[in-house]
């Protein structure tokens, strides 16, 4: 399984796990996405499961609070696990 790491300003992480070319995104037992606060909580969560890769993806409001609009794609980068 590979992790997808969705960062977020104010601390939130969502994680999307891929699988078989599906990709879900995890949720908690009331159906909504589960937020983390941090990468290291990620990591303990998925401790006894086996990943084979992880990306961060960082997305940023910055051209939207500028005024502009978002042309930038959000940065992806493989994470050591």
């Amino acid at each position: 399984m590979d992790l997808i790491i969705n960062s977020h300003e104010g601390d939130i992480y969502l994680v999307n796990e891929k699988q078989h070319n599906t990709e879900a995104v995890l949720c908690d037992n009331n159906h909504r996405p589960h937020r983390f606060s941090s990468i290291s909580s990620i990591k303990q969560h998925y401790q006894e499961q086996a990943i084979d890769k992880v990306w961060l993806v960082q997305h940023s409001a910055y051209d939207e609070m500028c005024g502009l609009q978002n042309a930038n794609q959000p940065m992806k980068m493989p994470l050591r696990w």
